[in-house]
Order: C-alpha cells, then sequence, then structure tokens
C-alpha cells in the first residue's frame, strides 16, 4: 500500500513538472486559421460576413442553440457594430462579438465570451479572390497565461481540435449559401450629368478608415439634432482624399442646405459649385462600396478628366432599416 502510494505521488510530482515544463515551451497565444475556396464574388461573400445579422444562418456556433437570445447593437456592418448571444446551453454560452474595422472585405474582429468561463479572443475574416474563385479565411486567436497553455497538450483542451472543426462546418455553410444566391451581376451603369451647386452645412475631419462608419454615424446624429428644418435633402459625405498610405481620408458628413446664415457653432458650410459629374447608384450595404467607386474612377481616366470631388449621397440607409440590401446610395465623381 506504501509503494502505491508513493508511486501515486511521484506520478503526481511528475506530471505537475512536466506540465510546468510545456508551459514554458508552448506559447501563450493559439491561432486557428481556416480557409475555404468558394464560387461567387467578394462582396457577396462578404455581405455574409460583415453583417451580423446573417450570421445566424451559417455560424456552427448558433446551431448549438438555435433559441439562443440574440441582440444587436450599432450600425451593422460597421466599426463599432456588436451582437451578443445569452444561451442555456453551456456549449455555446454567452458574449458579445464586437466588429473592430473592416477594410475593403477584411473584417477584424474581437469577443468577450462571459460563460461558461470568462476569456477573450480576436480574430479576422478575410475574403479575397484567389484562382479564379474567393477565398475565405477565418482566424481565431487567444491568450492562454503560463501554466495553463500546457493544457494544450490534451484533446479535450486543446484549442485546434476544439474549434477547427466548427469553422470547416460555418465556412461549408457559408459555401452553401452565398453559392446558391450568386447571381452574376450586371455591369456597373456610369451616367454622365450636370450636378447644380450644393451648399452643405456639417463636421469635417481627417479619419482612419476603419473609422469612418462611426463618424459617420455619431456626425449624423448630432447634425440631424442640431440642424433641424434647416435640412433639405439626404445627408451626403464629401471626400476631399483618400490616402492609401496612412489609410485615412479627409472628408466632410454633412446635409445640405438653402443658405449659408445661421451657421451653426462647431459646423461649417461648404460649397460645391456646379460641376459634370460620372453618377452611379449603389443598391445595398456598404461593403461592395468599392468596386462602385474603382467603376467611377475608370470612367473618370477613360474619358481623360480630371476628378475633383467625390460625394456620396445616401438616400436610403441604416438610418431608415437594418436591412442593408435596402440602401441606396448615389455616388458622384466631379471633374473637370
Amino acid at each position: 500500500m506504501k509503494k502505491v502510494v508513493v508511486f501515486i505521488l511521484v506520478l503526481i510530482i511528475v506530471l505537475g513538472v512536466g506540465i510546468l515544463i510545456a508551459g514554458m515551451i508552448l506559447p501563450n497565444k493559439v491561432t486557428v486559421s481556416r480557409s475555404l475556396l468558394v464560387k461567387a464574388s467578394k462582396e457577396e461573400v462578404f455581405e455574409q460576413i460583415v453583417q451580423f445579422r446573417n450570421w445566424p444562418k451559417w455560424s456552427p456556433f448558433h446551431a448549438i442553440d438555435t433559441t439562443m437570445k440574440i441582440t444587436y447593437d450599432g450600425v451593422d456592418g460597421m466599426n463599432g457594430s456588436s451582437y451578443t448571444w445569452d444561451s442555456k446551453n453551456d456549449d455555446a454560452g454567452m458574449g458579445t462579438m464586437f466588429n473592430r474595422g473592416v477594410s475593403g472585405t477584411t473584417m477584424d474582429y474581437h469577443i468577450d465570451f462571459e460563460r461558461p468561463f470568462k476569456s477573450t479572443a480576436d480574430g479576422k475574416l478575410i475574403v479575397k479572390d484567389t484562382l479564379g474563385q474567393v477565398k475565405i479565411t477565418w482566424t481565431f486567436a487567444t491568450i492562454t497565461p503560463f501554466p495553463f497553455n500546457a493544457m494544450q497538450l490534451f484533446p479535450f483542451m486543446n484549442l485546434e481540435k476544439m474549434v477547427g472543426g466548427s469553422f470547416d462546418e460555418g465556412l461549408a455553410k457559408l459555401k452553401i449559401i452565398t453559392e446558391a444566391n450568386h447571381v452574376d451581376e450586371p455591369k456597373i451603369a456610369i451616367r454622365e450629368l450636370s450636378l447644380p451647386a450644393h451648399i452643405y452645412e456639417g463636421i469635417r475631419k481627417t479619419v482612419a478608415w476603419n473609422d469612418i462608419g462611426r463618424f459617420f454615424g455619431e456626425s449624423y446624429a448630432e447634425l440631424g439634432k442640431g440642424m433641424g428644418d434647416k435640412i433639405v435633402g439626404p445627408g451626403a459625405g464629401l471626400f476631399f482624399s483618400w490616402d492609401t498610405v496612412s489609410k485615412s481620408s479627409d472628408l466632410v458628413a454633412a446635409f445640405p442646405v438653402a443658405d449659408s446664415t445661421n451657421k451653426l457653432a462647431g459646423y461649417s458650410f461648404f460649397y460645391v459649385d456646379s460641376s459634370k459629374a460620372f453618377m452611379a447608384v449603389q443598391k445595398g450595404g456598404y461593403s461592395s462600396s468599392t468596386k462602385y467607386h474603382n467603376a467611377l474612377a475608370q470612367e473618370v481616366a477613360a474619358k481623360g478628366k480630371t476628378n475633383t470631388l467625390v460625394i456620396e449621397e445616401y438616400i436610403f440607409g441604416p438610418h431608415d432599416t437594418p436591412d442593408s440590401n435596402k440602401w441606396v446610395t448615389n455616388i458622384y465623381y466631379l471633374f473637370k
């Protein structure tokens, strides 16, 4: 009996020492990554990813408990938006996922898990053209402090085994959805017109690309309250620059006004002279705006013109409905 007790004690010590050594050797940051090719457009795929309201259709974690409570916050698809899930099933638990920024067709995210235990994670969802198809890459990274990082040695605690299969399952569902709904997109219709002079009142700022959605949302809320019946048309974005090095833009969030009297404190007037312009109508979420801007910029270059200002006119947007399929934006490229 004494030998058995000694053996057990020695075994526990050896295991403990082994775990400590493993904890010192193994990394405390663990990353899981999965990719899949899809026959659809980048915009169709990214719309499913960046809009949190689409996640219940394909996320493997929602399938664990289809009755879980879900709440959304912010402008879906924009930096700062989030969704919270709350399930009585411990396999699903409770947590909040945040959109930490969108650049092209890449979304950074952060997750705060509340149940079954508290932890955090960060990751990316990347959509890009590859070999005539679209490649989706889903990454997930979390920090496990020493010595608990040694638990990676055990299959039931190995993040790759715990999460990797679920990512494969989710991407497979996403592939089915996007390929089933895929339609060949018609060529973007561009027309040349004479844009009349406008007076805008608004807020000008140089903003990082990832923060543009938040800046517009906060600015329009403030402008709407302050300007009231001075507003004579839909909200607009005036883009004076688009810096690909600093990934920022000198822009204005504004509303058109009838005249330049009674300027409100903190706001400025912006005068846009009548001008020739190329114009396209974008329908759907803002994640597809890149292709419209590229098409308009190419039209300007093809006609040998010089772009002087870009204006986005938000005819119907997140202030009207959370359904991005119903959003309408007029995009103007003024030229000389």
